[in-house]
């Protein structure tokens, strides 16, 4: 979601959909080939109850409600949407609004009026997406697919639950955020329990930070759908941060992860490892991740988080970190060429090809057959960019 908002501008037009009620079975009242919207609705999980809700930052909606569209295949996708992320009082007062413009491009970070989007906007929804999402494209892997779209607008990745007090870096006023990513998603497992049928091939996907609410969600929805053959993408959310942001994010946001993956200090896994451990845990399902080499986005987080000579460093932890995730039998990934941030709901879901192949095509393999090859276009993993003087 703010995945656009923070450097590309994937902001799109306005969508009409339908509203359900979350308790109504899917089919009720809604035919194949078109999408609803479902306002999410308080559950009651294990004795504790979950309120859905967006960032409640200063003047912001709270309303918090997700898509589903009905395929004619057996096969289900659940995209978690990106839009940036917030861990301290500078970041946190930066949220992005309707009618605000999104300029947080890195080179100027200090000053970017935007950084995670606080609410949903009108050009959240679906439907007039490309990639994934355009289902007039025959090279679509899931053109016929059900799909679960999970927005996003809580600052945390999808993987909060806790309410963080902050203050305004200039005049010391005190607010407060909802990271409720992770209560959010509870709510959605809910309905899907009730009205999603378990499926016979499952993609779990995320863009930016939905890269890592995928990561972070993935061991629940193998457990509501222990049977369906799965494939992992992380889609530009490659884990290179910092120990301070870690342990920054840990305590605002309350981060969440399954101990059942990642054991009782669940909370303190690197970032790097997280998907390295799915993969060793979920070992008969696929993992794979795409990302450019000289992605201006994620190198603007680092930034944020402290990093040095982001432009240099960010590469080459990248590439330091993926080749360390290679060594799993299960992983696959595709670096590509360039500093553009994101592919699965774009156009350049088609037009990507400099990792050697198309990369509609390498999820295809990845999808339906045997598992492909690591891709990287020719130096990827070597070449650095100089930082600006």
């Amino acid at each position: 979601m703010k995945n656009g908002l923070i450097a590309a501008a994937l902001l799109l037009p306005s969508i009409a959909v339908a509203q359900q009620n979350a308790h109504e079975p899917a089919t009720s009242g809604h035919e194949a080939g078109e999408w609803m919207q479902i306002e999410a609705k308080p559950v009651r999980v294990n004795g504790r109850l979950y309120t859905p809700t967006c960032s409640q930052a200063p003047g912001s909606d709270p309303t918090y409600s997700y898509w589903f569209y009905k395929g004619a295949s057996d096969g289900l996708a659940i995209f978690f949407n990106g839009g940036g992320a917030c861990w301290n009082d500078e970041t946190c007062s930066k949220p992005r609004l309707e009618g605000d413009r999104a300029t947080f491009t890195g080179k100027d970070a200090e000053n970017a009026e935007s950084v995670y989007k606080a609410e949903l906007l009108p050009g959240d929804g679906p439907a007039h997406m490309s990639g994934i999402f355009d289902r007039s494209n025959p090279r679509n892997p899931v053109r016929d697919w059900s799909i679960l779209f999970v927005p996003y607008c809580t600052g945390d990745v999808h993987s909060g639950s806790n309410t963080a007090h902050y203050h305004y870096p200039d005049t010391g006023k005190p607010f407060t955020i909802q990271h409720r990513g992770w209560d959010n998603m509870q709510a959605i497992l809910s309905w899907m329990r009730a009205n999603v049928p378990e499926p016979s091939r499952l993609l779990v996907s995320g863009s930016s930070a939905g890269a890592y609410g995928a990561a972070t969600h993935y061991a629940a929805l193998r457990k509501l759908y222990p049977r369906a053959r799965s494939v992992f993408l992380g889609d530009s959310g490659q884990g290179v941060s910092t120990p301070d942001f870690e342990k920054t994010r840990n305590l605002n946001w309350n981060y969440q992860l399954p101990a059942s993956v990642f054991g009782r200090n669940a909370q303190h896994t690197p970032d790097p490892e997280v998907v390295t451990r799915l993969a060793g845990h979920f070992q008969r399902d696929r993992f794979a991740q795409f990302t450019t080499n000289h992605d201006a986005t994620q190198r603007a987080f680092y930034a944020q988080m402290g990093g040095d000579r982001t432009c240099e460093a960010w590469t080459k932890k990248m590439t330091s970190e993926l080749a360390r995730r290679q060594a799993t039998s299960n992983f696959r990934s595709y670096l590509a060429l360039g500093k553009t941030h994101t592919i699965l709901r774009s156009p350049l879901f088609y037009a990507e090809q400099t990792g050697g192949e198309p990369f509609a095509e390498w999820l295809d393999a990845l999808l339906n057959k045997d598992l492909p090859e690591n891709k990287s276009c020719a130096h990827c993993m070597t070449s650095q960019e100089p930082c600006p003087q």
